[in-house]
């Protein structure tokens, strides 16, 4: 390889910066969870939470994550039912392991931004990554977790985004 071809390899598989915007429609009824911008390691959703939220108790296994409250409220609880509360601009760190379910306990619509980054010594392939306390898998929009059909308003968050 020559020397500028080497370097035109190295420049295209060179990471590239990503924006992205946070615009996501408001709920009258459900959730959504809408992916804005992933690497092979992080990802990134904004989460719109008209009523409950990830109402059934679980851990993830394959990644650590932390949900920042950008509008409304939340509460999170461990698997002792203990409360933490979250006002607008307060976040929750989760480790891989870590027990959690949450709710939208403020008026409106809850938008929370979720960070998760993938963990080391995750499962092996084919293996539950989101479990109960009992070890049995739990998926996030099943009805197991109380979720309902969503139904979108006409409104967005982050409307003016581009």
């Amino acid at each position: 390889m020559t020397t500028a071809t080497a370097a035109r390899y190295k420049e295209e598989d060179t990471p590239k910066a990503q924006k992205f915007n946070l615009k996501t429609p408001y709920m009258k009824q459900g959730r959504i969870t809408q992916l804005v911008a992933e690497t092979p390691n992080m990802w990134i959703h904004c989460k719109i939470n008209a009523e409950g939220g990830e109402n059934e108790i679980h851990t993830h296994l394959d990644e650590d994550h932390s949900f920042i409250v950008l509008e409304g409220e939340m509460s999170v609880f461990n698997e002792k039912g203990e409360e933490m509360k979250l006002k607008k601009w307060e976040g929750v760190l989760l480790p891989k392991g870590a027990y959690y379910r949450y709710l939208n306990t403020g008026e409106g619509n809850l938008v929370v931004l979720r960070v998760g980054s993938i963990v080391r010594d995750k499962p092996k392939q084919g293996k539950a990554t989101r479990v109960t306390p009992t070890g049995e898998e739990i998926l996030g929009g099943s009805v197991e977790n109380k979720s309902l059909p969503p139904i979108y308003m006409e409104k967005f968050f982050a409307d003016e985004a581009r």
